[in-house]
């Protein structure tokens, strides 16, 4: 015999929520069309990377899809643990940020003069990412976010630190500059960002959705404020807002305005209840954001071979626009055949 609480459990699995696709899918296609037009000489600077300190929209991309694996890390993950048990919970969890981060390796190879190199991306950052907050998932809430205060702090101790590489001294964020995403170092900055991240979240189906509009302002007033207080101090090393170096203000700043940005969202979707046919350009592409992540990568190659360096901005930004119409049906296609590629 089912209980009323057993069914209501069950319920709350089955429960989809438009908003966290949308968002996905929102992420999703932004980084299809800046990946895109990145390479080209004539993008303009504000549709790339700041160059290490700065903010751009750019810059909030890789954030942001660390904040939508952050939306269902929890609720999966107590998912698992409930059909399958602790230990192959974490093995399965393990399994699929360790994938992601021999994806991005694979992915990375490149053969320069000097040998074989490996180019560090943001699945890699996604894979540290996701093992690194697994340890820490089942960690009150309240005491997860002292945990992530505090390696947020050791973490930007150490960038700033000297070290001497061949008679030549440069800092621990020198190291992973010349890396988008910080390299290997800034890797653990991505994954204090997603520990974070599901301390706002927790388990999405029980948080109160107020808590992602005040974690979001005061997220967003703590990383703006760090910065200012970084460019009238010099304090402390590396400590505005840089991408590049994914310093402690970047950190705090970008998952506050995730969080605004998905709380405006939920909103609209979820609590006023849009109709269907009003987000569908964004839904599907959430449904299997990993594998589009992916598989955009053979587009952006064409896009490489199609277009000159030096091709005109209206070119680039409309095969940017095109890359982005391509996954998108791409992924409608998958979606009325419900097909659900996950890794």
């Amino acid at each position: 015999m089912i209980t009323k609480d057993e069914s209501n459990e069950a319920l709350k699995e089955k429960i989809r929520y438009m908003s966290i696709d949308v968002f996905r899918g929102l992420s999703i296609a932004t980084m299809v069309f800046v990946n895109t037009i990145a390479s080209f000489n004539n993008t303009p600077a504000w549709s790339k990377h700041a160059i290490d300190f700065g903010l751009t929209y750019v810059d909030l991309v890789a954030p942001f899809f660390i904040f939508a694996i952050a939306l269902t890390f929890k609720m999966s993950f107590a998912s698992t643990l409930k059909r399958e048990g602790r230990l192959q919970a974490y093995i399965k969890f393990i399994r699929r940020y360790a994938a992601l981060l021999g994806f991005g390796l694979l992915g990375g190879i490149f053969i320069s003069p000097s040998g074989i190199n490996f180019g560090w991306g943001v699945l890699q950052s996604i894979g540290i990412a996701g093992i690194f907050t697994v340890f820490f998932i089942e960690v009150p809430r309240f005491y997860r976010f002292l945990i992530g205060l505090l390696f947020l702090e050791i973490y930007q101790f150490v960038i700033g630190l000297t070290v001497n590489i061949d008679g030549v001294f440069m800092t621990i964020s020198d190291l992973g500059f010349m890396d988008p995403h910080g390299g290997f170092i800034g890797g653990f900055g991505y994954g204090i960002m997603m520990l974070l991240s599901t301390t706002i979240v927790d388990d999405f189906r029980e948080t109160k959705k107020l808590l992602f509009l005040i974690c979001g302002f005061i997220f967003t007033v703590s990383g703006v404020s760090l910065h200012f207080i970084w460019v009238g101090y010099g304090f402390p090393s590396y400590g505005g807002l840089s991408k590049l170096r994914v310093s402690y203000s970047y950190i705090l700043l970008t998952i506050g305005l995730a969080a605004l940005s998905f709380w405006l969202i939920w909103l609209l979707y979820d609590h006023y209840k849009v109709k269907k046919n009003k987000s569908y350009f964004l839904q599907p592409q959430g449904k299997n954001s990993f594998f589009l992540f992916i598989f955009q990568s053979i587009f952006l190659g064409l896009s490489i071979l199609y277009l000159k360096k030096d091709s005109h901005v209206a070119l680039v930004f409309f095969f940017g626009f095109l890359n982005v119409a391509i996954i998108w049906l791409l992924s409608l296609l998958l979606d009325k055949n419900k097909v659900y590629i996950t890794i």
